[in-house]
């Protein structure tokens, strides 16, 4: 039986009135839900539901509150791939219809209807500003009850369209007049078994070939279908500019591949098998679409490939071009799953033992083409496993991922060894360098990153509009980490690397795994030294694992040391900058140096934060946690420096309801530091630097038997005086504390503890 989710989603997906109105008056829902961040309206817009949109329009436009529903995993997939930069606006936030308008680029639709609207909120104002920014560098104002967009020009699209209608209309009146019309058909004469000239091979038909000698396809050379299979021996097919197949539904083996720079393949179906090839590219692109060196789409399994790449690929578009993320891969651009209704049967794209290997390989791409690369797939639905990805790739203005650019599907076992980096100019671009993947949206497993990521921004100063976030990323396994499932994880991963960023007039982020992580993250490492550096009063977050923790992480280690550099906040941590979640049995050992106007830095955790979500409130938490960092801070002005042994700034925030006041905030539990610190930090506490008076007070939350403490079980080293610097009400008024829930002992006490002992048992096995 369908879940409600799946079955409205389905009925929008299908535009399916009748359907539709059905689980309306079953759920008596009516427009108030949403599935995940995305209202019904919004999705009506994604799937383009004409007929649901004309019925349900200007009843759903004014829902202000919504009933949450699960987030189907589909729905995600497809929201990323148009939202493209726009993706890092929504973490956690609402979709509203507005602002799917607006990424969708249906503006007259939007300008019509914005002023019939009255549930329109600041956020959502500062969004869709903050949209129109991202995609066109170009102003969103209101006037009145509407909307005002600046104008932009036609994009490369719709010039397209324009020129297919054009072309359309001539030929119909050379048809009517009588004009001659040509077709040339090329069909490769059959020959049975040897082939030692292109004529030889019948593409069409289900026969073996075995090439004896090179073959060449000449420029612009094509075959809609290739279902024979040809066994290279070691020769060579050389495929000229231009020249491409269609659709592989046979095989190919044992050859050497000469390829300028195109997909050699636009699909390989899912019993199609390409194996054991050297593809040796010379690329030299230009391109406004998406691309790849093996091929455009993958149903099949492409296995013990190697893949060399040298040259250049440009992406571009007209500087107002609306687009999707436009997605490169080493090998495809699309790795996807098929289901095949006959069948009845899912075939899932297959990438495995796959190396390729860039020599001098350089990308260029425009702020407007929003382009990604991946290093061996653009996007994965399906299983990319055990690849590798060697040599350099340097970039501007085009962001990089070591393996795939967006997965949705399962990447395992795969290695970067390549030394990935990119600068950029363009005020009106993020650089985005990962050792893996950009986007995660399902499951990463035992992949390991050990080459150099450089991530810069050295563009002049510029107005920062407001609700933007510009930045300069990189991380050592992926950027983010997100989806509605519970499963979606970073498990067995590892980074090697050593990661620098740098931009003068935008916040940093930096991670040792990942940066912004709402799944969880397992049984990972870090052992690469991470280097940022913001000046001109812009935020830094970095962390060993994470630098923006949402989801638990479980039995991580961080080895790297981490500087850290700024004007501004600085937000750093051994394991995590930020966090509302839990961190248990983690371990940090990385020195950490941090310089920045107001400081908040932890052996585990830099800030633990608090927010909340319908009924329930979340808060960072470190429990069987061991800091065996060197901690050193400063201000930059004499501002203030929160420091801790494990934690350095544990926040608290008041809760209110009919029948009480409630604060809550997180907890440090059953840890241990055993490192060393600089003695001039302004407020410095072994286990804690600053934390809230409230939940120092009681140390408490919950009832009954579920009743927890904030502090209790920890130990530091005897050669410090205090476990905590100070408690904080207010914000602004601090006062110096005795210890609670925490121990001073001896180093040697400390290790032979029970409770350090059992952390130390969950990395044996």
């Amino acid at each position: 039986m369908r879940s409600i989710e799946e079955s409205l989603l389905r009925a929008i997906k299908k535009d399916d009135a009748k359907a539709f109105g059905a689980l309306m008056e079953q759920t008596q829902l009516g427009g108030a839900c949403r599935l995940g961040r995305f209202p019904l309206l919004s999705l009506m817009y994604l799937y383009r539901s004409r007929k649901l949109i004309s019925i349900y329009e200007e009843k759903f436009l004014n829902a202000a509150t919504y009933k949450e529903l699960g987030e189907p995993m589909e729905i995600s997939a497809k929201f990323a791939s148009k939202a493209g930069k726009c993706l890092r606006l929504y973490w956690s936030e609402t979709v509203s219809p507005l602002e799917m308008l607006l990424i969708l680029d249906k503006t007259r639709r939007l300008k019509r209807i914005f002023p019939t609207v009255k549930t329109v909120t600041s956020s959502v104002k500062g969004r869709l500003k903050t949209i129109y920014y991202i995609k066109y560098s170009l102003s969103v104002k209101y006037e009145g009850s509407g909307i005002v967009l600046e104008k932009r020009p036609l994009s490369h699209r719709e010039k397209k369209n324009i020129a297919v209608a054009c072309l359309c209309i001539i030929l119909a009146v050379a048809v009517i007049v009588g004009a001659p019309v040509a077709t040339v058909s090329l069909m490769p004469k059959p020959i049975e078994g040897e082939a030692t000239k292109l004529s030889h091979i019948d593409f069409s038909s289900s026969k073996v070939y075995t090439l004896k000698r090179d073959i060449a396809l000449p420029k612009n050379y094509s075959v809609d279908k290739m279902n024979c299979t040809i066994v290279g021996e070691g020769n060579k097919l050389i495929f000229g500019k231009g020249a491409s197949i269609g659709e592989l539904n046979g095989k190919l083996s044992d050859m050497t591949i000469e390829s300028s720079g195109g997909a050699l393949f636009k699909t390989v179906a899912e019993n199609a098998v390409i194996e054991n090839l050297t593809v040796n590219v010379n690329a030299d692109i230009d391109s406004k679409e998406e691309g790849a060196f093996v091929a455009l789409t993958n149903y099949g399994t492409i296995q013990n490939i190697k893949v060399n790449v040298s040259g250049k690929l440009s992406a571009s578009a007209p500087s107002a071009q609306v687009s999707d993320e436009l997605t490169f891969g080493g090998i495809v651009a699309n790795n996807i799953s098929k289901y095949v209704a006959a069948s009845q049967k899912v075939y899932n794209g297959n990438i495995k033992n796959c190396t390729v290997d860039y020599a001098q390989f350089e990308l260029s791409g425009e702020a407007s083409a929003n382009a990604a690369f991946g290093g061996v797939a653009g996007v994965n639905d399906a299983y990319v496993r055990d690849c590798t990805v060697t040599g350099s790739i340097k970039s501007d203005t085009f962001d990089i991922a070591g393996i795939c650019s967006v997965n949705n599907g399962l990447l395992s076992g795969n290695v970067n060894e390549a030394e990935l980096s990119q600068t950029s100019s363009d005020t009106g671009w993020n650089p985005i360098v990962c050792g893996i993947v950009m986007n995660n949206a399902y499951a990463v497993e035992k992949c390991v990153n050990k080459g150099k990521l450089s991530s810069a921004s050295n563009c002049e100063k510029f107005e920062v509009e407001e609700n933007t976030d510009p930045s300069a990323a990189a991380s050592g396994i992926a950027y983010i980490s997100r989806s509605s499932r519970s499963s979606t994880f970073i498990k067995d991963c590892e980074n090697y690397g050593n990661i620098d960023i740098r931009a003068e007039y935008r916040n940093v982020y930096g991670a040792g795994i990942c940066l912004s992580s709402n799944g969880t993250i397992v049984n990972s490492k870090n052992a690469g030294a991470i280097n940022v550096k913001s000046s001109a009063g812009f935020e830094i977050n970095v962390g060993g694992i994470a630098a923006l923790a949402y989801g638990d992480m479980n039995k991580c280690v961080n080895e790297g040391a981490i500087s850290a550099e700024g004007g501004g906040e600085v937000y750093a941590g051994g394991i995590a900058a930020q966090t509302v979640s839990m961190l248990s049995y983690c371990i940090s050992g990385g020195d950490i140096s941090v310089i920045g106007k107001d400081v908040y830095v932890g052996g585990i955790l830099g800030m633990s934060d608090v927010t909340s979500y319908g009924n329930y409130v979340y808060f960072g938490s470190a429990d069987y946690c061991i800091s065996q960092c060197k901690i050193s801070a400063a201000s930059t002005d004499g501002g203030p420096v929160y420091a801790g042994g494990i934690a350095g700034y544990v926040k608290e925030e008041r809760f209110e309801s009919a029948s009480s006041v409630q604060y809550f905030g997180g907890c440090v539990t059953n840890s241990y530091f055993i490192g060393e610190t600089a003695s001039d930090i302004s407020y410095f506490g072994s286990i804690v630097g600053v934390c809230g008076a409230k939940i120092y007070e009681s140390n408490s939350f919950g009832s009954g038997e579920d009743l927890y403490n904030n502090f209790d079980g920890n130990y530091y080293s005897d050669d410090f005086s205090n476990a905590f610097g100070a408690t904080v009400t207010n914000g602004d008024e601090f006062v110096a504390v005795e210890d609670k829930g925490a121990t001073g002992a001896s180093i040697e006490q400390i290790k032979n503890s029970a409770g350090y002992k059992l952390i130390l048992s969950k990395f044996e096995n």
